[in-house]
């Protein structure tokens, strides 16, 4: 009963958060960001019997609070490069997790499942040449972050292997991966490209950010509990 208390707890803490982002508050988007991912990861851990917890999400999560609050302290590179890393070892730890969920499975794969890349290729098209021309001295760690959280998707998309396509354990998982790229493609329009902007940009990131975190989550905990 209790991760429901954290549950709501985040959802509340994520729409005065997103209320902050649209006031252009400081005050509100300090008090709330830090305590996001916190909250979703407490969620998850108390939503599971102890020993199926898996660790690794956890882990990851966290490293994804860790990136919202290098993120929050703008005006200087380095904690830009700070938070890509954090998030960049969460993708890495959502990764380990994902290979060792599909495991033997991965012969099941069916090829058609390939067609689940096709949102994310969408995606890059829309995104990618708005910001590849900007990227100046970050050219090289944008890429690996880019390769990064796509490997991560993949993963999410060999899933299918291990359960029915019409499984909400897949598809939320999936479709958060997904929602997750297309913040992060947003960050790097509204972070690179000055010219290039788009209305409620910080809001929409936000806002598809923590969908994307808590459906990864969510679809998660529902295939520990199958």
């Amino acid at each position: 009963m209790i991760q429901y208390v954290f549950l709501v707890i985040f959802f509340i803490d994520a729409g005065i958060h997103i209320l902050g982002v649209a006031k252009e508050s400081k005050k509100i988007i300090y008090a709330t960001k830090p305590f996001l991912m916190l909250l979703l990861a407490l969620y998850f851990i108390f939503a599971l019997p102890l020993n199926k917890v898996n660790w690794l999400i956890v882990i990851a999560v966290l490293f994804g609070g860790a990136g919202d609050i290098f993120l929050m302290l703008e005006g200087d590179e380095k904690w830009f490069m700070l938070g890509m890393g954090a998030f960049l070892l969460g993708h890495i730890f959502y990764i380990i997790a994902f290979i060792l969920e599909i495991g033997d499975n991965i012969v099941l794969f069916p090829i058609w499942g390939v067609l689940f890349l096709i949102p994310v290729v969408l995606i890059l098209v829309l995104t990618y040449p708005r910001f590849k021309n900007h990227l100046g001295d970050l050219k090289i760690p944008v890429h690996v972050y880019m390769l990064v959280i796509l490997v991560m998707h993949i993963f999410t998309v060999l899933r299918v292997a291990a359960y029915d396509f019409f499984c909400a354990c897949f598809l939320l998982v999936w479709l958060g991966s997904l929602l997750f790229i297309f913040s992060d493609s947003l960050i790097a329009i509204d972070t690179f490209n000055k010219e290039k902007k788009i209305p409620h940009v910080r809001i929409i990131i936000m806002l598809t950010y923590i969908l994307g975190q808590f459906l990864i989550i969510q679809g998660v905990i529902l295939s520990l509990l199958l």
